[in-house]
Protein backbone atom coordinates (compact mmCIF):
# COMPACT_ATOMS: atom_id res chain seq x y z
CA UNK A 1 0.00 0.00 0.00
CA UNK A 2 1.34 3.51 -1.16
CA UNK A 3 1.49 6.42 1.38
CA UNK A 4 -1.16 8.23 -0.49
CA UNK A 5 -3.40 4.89 -0.25
CA UNK A 6 -2.38 5.04 3.75
CA UNK A 7 -3.34 8.35 3.96
CA UNK A 8 -6.74 7.89 2.27
CA UNK A 9 -7.62 4.93 4.37
CA UNK A 10 -6.59 6.64 7.46
CA UNK A 11 -8.81 9.54 6.60
CA UNK A 12 -11.60 6.96 5.47
CA UNK A 13 -11.95 5.96 9.15
CA UNK A 14 -11.19 8.73 11.01
CA UNK A 15 -14.24 10.38 9.20
CA UNK A 16 -16.74 7.22 8.58
CA UNK A 17 -18.66 7.89 11.08
CA UNK A 18 -19.18 11.80 10.57
CA UNK A 19 -19.87 11.16 6.76
CA UNK A 20 -22.37 8.82 7.61
CA UNK A 21 -24.22 11.20 10.20
CA UNK A 22 -24.07 14.27 7.23
CA UNK A 23 -25.43 12.42 4.70
CA UNK A 24 -28.33 10.99 6.65
CA UNK A 25 -29.29 13.91 7.93
CA UNK A 26 -31.06 14.92 4.58
CA UNK A 27 -32.79 11.24 4.33
CA UNK A 28 -36.07 10.04 5.98
CA UNK A 29 -35.06 6.74 6.88
CA UNK A 30 -37.92 4.41 4.36
CA UNK A 31 -39.03 5.72 1.12
CA UNK A 32 -38.26 5.32 -2.76
CA UNK A 33 -35.16 7.70 -2.19
CA UNK A 34 -34.69 7.01 1.82
CA UNK A 35 -31.93 5.94 3.93
CA UNK A 36 -32.42 2.47 3.09
CA UNK A 37 -31.48 3.24 -0.81
CA UNK A 38 -28.33 4.51 0.26
CA UNK A 39 -27.31 1.43 2.69
CA UNK A 40 -28.51 -0.50 -0.53
CA UNK A 41 -26.96 0.98 -2.66
CA UNK A 42 -23.33 1.16 -0.60
CA UNK A 43 -23.64 -2.98 -0.54
CA UNK A 44 -24.23 -3.52 -4.39
CA UNK A 45 -21.62 -1.40 -4.76
CA UNK A 46 -19.00 -2.75 -2.79
CA UNK A 47 -20.16 -6.23 -4.76
CA UNK A 48 -19.85 -4.92 -8.03
CA UNK A 49 -16.59 -2.82 -6.91
CA UNK A 50 -14.80 -6.30 -5.93
CA UNK A 51 -15.40 -7.99 -9.19
CA UNK A 52 -14.80 -4.87 -11.44
CA UNK A 53 -11.63 -3.51 -9.38
CA UNK A 54 -12.84 0.14 -7.97
CA UNK A 55 -11.18 1.68 -5.25
CA UNK A 56 -13.43 0.47 -2.66
CA UNK A 57 -13.41 4.11 -0.45
CA UNK A 58 -13.46 6.00 -2.98
CA UNK A 59 -16.70 4.22 -3.95
CA UNK A 60 -18.23 3.68 -0.49
CA UNK A 61 -17.67 7.86 -0.27
CA UNK A 62 -19.38 8.10 -3.53
CA UNK A 63 -22.14 6.20 -2.39
CA UNK A 64 -22.93 7.72 0.68
CA UNK A 65 -22.73 11.51 -0.91
CA UNK A 66 -25.06 10.14 -4.30
CA UNK A 67 -28.24 11.61 -3.10
CA UNK A 68 -27.54 14.10 -0.64
CA UNK A 69 -28.76 16.42 -2.89
CA UNK A 70 -32.05 14.82 -3.71
CA UNK A 71 -34.35 17.56 -3.79
CA UNK A 72 -31.86 19.37 -6.38
CA UNK A 73 -32.85 20.05 -9.94
CA UNK A 74 -29.65 18.16 -11.06
CA UNK A 75 -29.31 16.22 -8.17
CA UNK A 76 -26.43 14.19 -9.08
CA UNK A 77 -24.38 17.52 -10.21
CA UNK A 78 -25.16 19.13 -6.90
CA UNK A 79 -24.47 15.85 -4.35
CA UNK A 80 -21.46 15.90 -6.03
CA UNK A 81 -20.65 19.92 -5.35
CA UNK A 82 -21.39 19.35 -1.59
CA UNK A 83 -19.39 16.25 -1.41
CA UNK A 84 -16.54 18.79 -2.81
CA UNK A 85 -17.71 21.13 0.36
CA UNK A 86 -17.17 18.45 2.71
CA UNK A 87 -14.54 16.31 1.95
CA UNK A 88 -11.62 18.41 1.75
CA UNK A 89 -12.35 19.97 5.19
CA UNK A 90 -12.30 16.47 6.86
CA UNK A 91 -8.90 16.17 5.28
CA UNK A 92 -9.14 14.36 1.63
CA UNK A 93 -7.12 15.18 -0.74
CA UNK A 94 -7.87 17.20 -3.91
CA UNK A 95 -7.66 13.64 -6.51
CA UNK A 96 -9.78 11.90 -4.17
CA UNK A 97 -11.97 14.54 -4.04
CA UNK A 98 -12.15 15.00 -7.35
CA UNK A 99 -12.68 11.15 -8.31
CA UNK A 100 -15.53 10.95 -6.01
CA UNK A 101 -17.34 14.47 -7.19
CA UNK A 102 -16.91 12.69 -11.11
CA UNK A 103 -18.66 9.05 -9.81
CA UNK A 104 -21.61 11.14 -8.23
CA UNK A 105 -22.16 13.35 -11.22
CA UNK A 106 -22.37 10.93 -13.45
CA UNK A 107 -24.49 8.53 -12.05
CA UNK A 108 -27.71 9.53 -12.63
CA UNK A 109 -29.95 8.51 -15.02
CA UNK A 110 -31.68 11.65 -15.89
CA UNK A 111 -28.77 13.77 -16.45
CA UNK A 112 -27.25 11.53 -18.87
CA UNK A 113 -23.52 12.36 -18.37
CA UNK A 114 -21.30 9.22 -19.49
CA UNK A 115 -19.47 7.39 -16.08
CA UNK A 116 -15.76 6.84 -17.40
CA UNK A 117 -14.19 5.41 -14.40
CA UNK A 118 -14.73 2.40 -12.78
CA UNK A 119 -15.88 3.73 -9.64
CA UNK A 120 -18.55 6.16 -11.48
CA UNK A 121 -19.59 3.13 -13.50
CA UNK A 122 -19.84 0.98 -10.41
CA UNK A 123 -22.28 3.43 -8.39
CA UNK A 124 -24.18 4.27 -11.30
CA UNK A 125 -24.57 0.05 -11.90
CA UNK A 126 -25.67 0.12 -8.37
CA UNK A 127 -28.05 2.62 -8.64
CA UNK A 128 -29.52 1.38 -11.49
CA UNK A 129 -29.87 -2.38 -10.22
CA UNK A 130 -31.58 -1.01 -7.25
CA UNK A 131 -34.39 0.25 -9.49
CA UNK A 132 -34.64 -3.23 -10.93
CA UNK A 133 -36.62 -6.27 -9.77
CA UNK A 134 -38.56 -6.71 -6.52
CA UNK A 135 -36.67 -4.09 -4.81
CA UNK A 136 -37.52 -1.89 -7.84
CA UNK A 137 -41.46 -2.19 -7.93
CA UNK A 138 -40.92 -1.66 -3.95
CA UNK A 139 -39.52 1.39 -4.82
CA UNK A 140 -41.81 2.74 -7.56
CA UNK A 141 -44.73 1.70 -5.68
CA UNK A 142 -43.39 3.84 -2.73
CA UNK A 143 -42.70 6.71 -4.95
CA UNK A 144 -46.21 6.41 -6.68
CA UNK A 145 -48.00 6.79 -3.19
CA UNK A 146 -45.63 9.52 -1.97
CA UNK A 147 -46.73 11.18 -4.51
CA UNK A 148 -49.97 10.33 -4.69
CA UNK A 149 -49.96 8.72 -8.09
CA UNK A 150 -52.30 6.05 -9.54
CA UNK A 151 -51.79 2.58 -10.46
CA UNK A 152 -51.59 2.98 -13.78
CA UNK A 153 -48.34 5.41 -13.27
CA UNK A 154 -46.48 2.73 -12.07
CA UNK A 155 -46.91 1.11 -14.70
CA UNK A 156 -45.96 3.76 -16.85
CA UNK A 157 -42.78 4.39 -14.67
CA UNK A 158 -41.73 0.80 -15.42
CA UNK A 159 -42.34 0.25 -18.93
CA UNK A 160 -40.83 3.70 -19.82
CA UNK A 161 -37.82 3.98 -17.19
CA UNK A 162 -37.10 0.62 -15.59
CA UNK A 163 -37.28 -1.89 -18.40
CA UNK A 164 -34.63 0.42 -19.95
CA UNK A 165 -32.18 0.04 -17.39
CA UNK A 166 -30.72 -3.10 -18.15
CA UNK A 167 -28.99 -1.52 -21.90
CA UNK A 168 -27.27 1.17 -19.58
CA UNK A 169 -25.43 -1.05 -17.17
CA UNK A 170 -22.07 -0.51 -17.68
CA UNK A 171 -20.34 -3.42 -15.79
CA UNK A 172 -20.34 -7.32 -16.73
CA UNK A 173 -20.95 -7.93 -13.08
CA UNK A 174 -24.02 -5.75 -12.93
CA UNK A 175 -25.25 -7.24 -16.24
CA UNK A 176 -25.27 -10.84 -15.06
CA UNK A 177 -26.84 -9.46 -11.19
CA UNK A 178 -29.78 -7.31 -13.69
CA UNK A 179 -31.33 -10.80 -15.31
CA UNK A 180 -33.56 -11.84 -12.85
CA UNK A 181 -34.39 -8.49 -11.60
CA UNK A 182 -35.43 -7.98 -15.40
CA UNK A 183 -37.63 -10.99 -15.34
CA UNK A 184 -39.22 -9.95 -11.70
CA UNK A 185 -39.90 -6.52 -13.47
CA UNK A 186 -41.69 -7.96 -16.69
CA UNK A 187 -43.57 -10.35 -14.92
CA UNK A 188 -45.03 -8.20 -12.13
CA UNK A 189 -45.82 -5.18 -15.18
CA UNK A 190 -47.85 -7.94 -17.46
CA UNK A 191 -49.95 -8.97 -14.09
CA UNK A 192 -50.56 -5.24 -13.31
CA UNK A 193 -51.15 -4.11 -16.76
CA UNK A 194 -53.76 -7.12 -17.24
CA UNK A 195 -55.55 -6.04 -14.32
CA UNK A 196 -55.38 -2.94 -15.23
CA UNK A 197 -56.96 -3.73 -18.58
CA UNK A 198 -59.78 -5.82 -16.35
CA UNK A 199 -60.71 -2.40 -14.40
CA UNK A 200 -60.78 -0.32 -17.48
CA UNK A 201 -63.21 -3.34 -19.82
CA UNK A 202 -65.83 -3.85 -16.79
CA UNK A 203 -66.39 0.27 -16.49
Amino acid sequence: MSPLERSRRDCYRRNLQRMEEICRAGFEDVGSHGWEHVERVRLLCRRIGRSEGADPIILDVAALFHDTMRAGNDHALESAEFADTVLPLMGFDPEFCARVNEAIAAHSFSAGRAANSTEAKALSDADRLDAMGAMGIYRTVQYNLEHCYPARRVAQHIREKLLKLEALLYTETAKKMAKGRMSALEHYLNGLEEELLDVSNSK
